[in-house]
């Protein structure tokens, strides 16, 4: 029988789980939720997914729902500095304590499943068993749940019930799970939409809406979708950081500053407000204005255009996939194109790193640098070498590592030029764990 003594253990021994056996069936799950006295219907959720936007989403929603004076659980992934951060409460992540003790009760049961089971549970099912049991103990009053991939199949859609769902957009990534149309993803998505409870939608492609649509109306479940339900009017920065706007429609609010940047965010704001106030109102509370102000004045969320340093100024955005590459694009073309922008580029081999560093590439103010980095676990990073020859009729710089594109970078740069680290989650969070802030 295994025997975990420490935290360092517990992580392992989740990490140790196998990965990415996705199959048709909540068996694996219920058995062991069973075996728990499914701690998972202890809870009321919010249940996020999208292909970008739904971690900045779900900490907005959490956000506000504190401010509101609700007691709020936030499961999210992944972490950026520490493991903890995947589970938090009002008191922030999972203490260590807390996750070793779980671990310590729930590791012997695994072990026993392991044995009548096909195959054991994955990595993120571990996890997601873990989460359960911790708000089961420390009660909320609503748990705000991002999906892992996907919807439809995804651990956290095990849930019997939800307050509402949550769709912030849809586009081509993890397709050899989803599937390799918008449709396809659009599918696998609309999988968390319950019947007979509220669905919002961010700004979807059409062939996307398609799908929430007739999923949401074969359930009965009313649809609030940005752009037609509710409405943003951006207004212009008036200062160096942060975005305002105005939402209009199901939720009315006026002059509301996000302090992050990027048109996006405006969107997973407007978003995460409709979310919120339709928990308000289940709970019979009103989102005040007071309350608007407060959370997302002072929300921040890591490595999502994440300025860490101002002198020289350093940004760290985890730009994963094309979608998330699109919109920094527009980012640095609205905000950034009077200055040259140092970008530092680190993907992992999965990702269609080609495109991406062509949409980069093609930034006139833009000196694109491709770096290497670690790499979480098995997965590859992608050779810089290799990747620079998929990039047409533009001069891009290569780098070993990451380090030795930083050093050269800084040793070039003017006082007003900006670096901006981007590409993989996994890469941001290893430069933002290892670069000392310079302010």
């Amino acid at each position: 029988m295994i025997k975990i003594t420490t935290v360092a253990q517990a992580i392992d021994y989740i990490h140790s789980r196998h990965k990415w056996t996705k199959t048709p069936s909540f068996e694996r799950l219920n058995k062991i939720l069973d075996l728990l006295g499914h701690p998972e219907r202890q809870s009321k959720y919010v249940h996020i997914t999208g292909t970008n936007g739904k971690g900045s989403t779900s900490k907005m929603v959490a956000q506000l729902l504190r401010k509101s004076g609700l007691r709020v659980g936030l499961f999210t992934s992944p972490y950026i500095l520490k493991f903890n951060e995947r589970i938090q409460d009002d008191n922030g992540s999972i203490r260590d304590a807390d996750l070793l003790a779980l671990m310590q009760e729930l590791a012997p049961i695994i072990e026993e499943l392991d044995k009548t089971l096909p195959s054991g549970l994955t990595e993120f099912e571990t996890l997601t068993v873990l989460m359960f049991m911790y708000f089961a103990k420390h009660a909320v009053d609503v748990v705000i749940l991002e999906v892992g991939v996907g919807g439809t199949w995804d651990s956290t859609t095990i849930i019997p019930d939800k307050i509402v769902s949550v769709v912030t957009t849809v586009g081509l990534d993890h397709m050899h799970v989803l599937g390799n149309t918008l449709t396809e993803i659009a599918t696998q998505k609309a999988g968390i939409i319950q019947k007979q409870r509220p669905v919002v939608v961010g700004r979807l492609p059409a062939e996307a809406d398609d799908v929430i649509d007739t999923v949401a109306s074969a359930l009965g479940a009313p649809v609030y979708r940005l752009g037609e339900h509710f409405k943003t009017k951006n207004q212009q920065p008036t200062q160096a950081w942060g975005e305002t706007f105005t939402v209009t429609g199901t939720v009315n609010y006026e002059d509301v500053f996000v302090d992050l940047i990027g048109r996006y965010q405006i969107d997973n704001a407007a978003v995460a407000l409709q979310t919120a106030a339709l928990v308000c109102d289940c709970f019979g509370i009103i989102l005040t204005r007071e309350h608007v102000s407060a959370a997302l004045r002072t929300v921040t969320w890591p490595v999502r255009f994440e300025e860490i340093s101002s002198q020289p100024a350093i940004v760290l955005d985890g730009a994963h996939n094309e979608p998330g590459v699109q919109a920094l694009v527009k980012t640095i073309t609205d905000r950034f194109s009077q200055q040259t922008v140092h970008l530092l580029f680190g993907a992992l081999q999965d990702k269609n790193y080609a495109k991406m560093l062509q949409l980069l590439a093609d930034l006139p103010n833009v000196d694109l640098h491709v770096v290497g980095f670690m790499g979480p676990n098995n997965r590859q990073p992608v050779n810089p070498n290799t990747a620079v020859q998929q990039i047409k009729n533009q001069t891009v710089t290569v780098h070993e590592s990451w380090q030795s594109g930083f050093a050269a970078v800084t040793s070039q740069m003017q006082k007003d030029d900006l670096i901006l680290f981007t590409g993989s989650l996994y890469f941001v969070s290893e430069v933002r764990q290892n670069l000392s802030v310079l302010d």
